[in-house]
């Protein structure tokens, strides 16, 4: 069962335009069809939100890989090693379920993602043509209320792998006059990220450990930061950061005390 989280995030000074602000937080879908995962997904997602923002991880990529490389990057192609065996990403199965779930789909501010580890290039290229906003280290000045009203900076990291992440190059491009939401595929990526100014940064990759004890302890976390930011909100000191445990499974198709999620944030003045 897919659960929806419903988490309300305080800020003591947020400005009273961004007071209510919903956020849709998507991640690690690895989907290959329009499955039950996906149909509740799309119900949420009919409900309407400001935004929409997934954190990478769309495609479906056939891995036996029990040790994660250096970098923990996954090849668009298929690749046999001492690692194991990655077969290519399903980038048009992937494209298909998005298609659906963007159907006549009331969002106010529009929808951003950020590639993850499983996610081919050509799906990135893709997805575009469907109204997704795709941020390749790359930040983007979103209008609220027309071109002369209030703005966000929404900020996103290209995660192929970990080397292909521009920390400094990303957080050059926003503008401090504004609130700025950090999107990044690997939770690690957080605290620079909030250092740098964001003040609210949405992560995956995790699963939040998808095989987990009844105690929700994780067998692993494929985290660099292992069980901190391994799933939820938790501030960072500057801001905070919500890990998404994510929708789909990979390596091994089991979640145990670790449900799926979909992740709605709302943010609020703190009085």
């Amino acid at each position: 069962m897919v659960e929806i989280s419903e988490i309300t995030v305080f800020y003591p000074d947020l400005p009273d335009y961004l007071d209510g602000l919903t956020i849709l937080h998507v991640s690690d879908m690895h989907t290959r069809r329009f499955g039950p995962r996906e149909q509740r997904l799309h119900e949420v997602m009919q409900q309407g939100c400001d935004l929409l923002l997934c954190t990478g991880d769309t495609c479906f990529q056939f891995s036996l890989t029990p040790f994660e490389n250096k970098h923990g990057e996954a090849l668009s192609g298929w690749s046999l090693s001492r690692r194991g065996l990655i077969l290519a990403a399903e980038t048009d199965k992937a494209l298909a379920v998005w298609r659906k779930l963007l159907n006549d789909f009331p969002c106010r501010l529009g929808v951003y993602m950020v590639q993850g580890n499983h996610d081919s290039p050509e799906f990135m290229t893709r997805v575009q043509t469907l109204g997704v906003n795709v941020l390749n280290n790359q930040s983007r000045l979103v209008h609220l209320k027309g071109p002369d009203g209030p703005k966000i900076n929404i900020c996103g990291l290209k995660c192929m792998g970990r080397q292909t992440a521009d920390i400094p190059h990303t957080l050059a491009a926003i503008d401090p006059d504004y609130f700025s939401i950090g999107l990044c595929h690997y939770p690690e990526m957080s605290e620079p990220l909030t250092a740098g100014g964001c003040q609210l940064v949405l992560a995956g990759h995790t699963h939040g450990g998808q095989i987990c004890l009844p105690s929700g302890r994780p067998l692993i976390t494929h985290s660099q930061t292992g069980l901190k930011y391994l799933a939820g909100l938790q501030s960072t000191g500057p801001g905070y950061v919500h890990t998404s445990r994510g929708l789909g499974k990979t390596f091994i198709p089991l979640r145990t005390y670790c449900p799926p999620e979909i992740a709605r944030l709302t943010l609020r003045n703190k009085i």
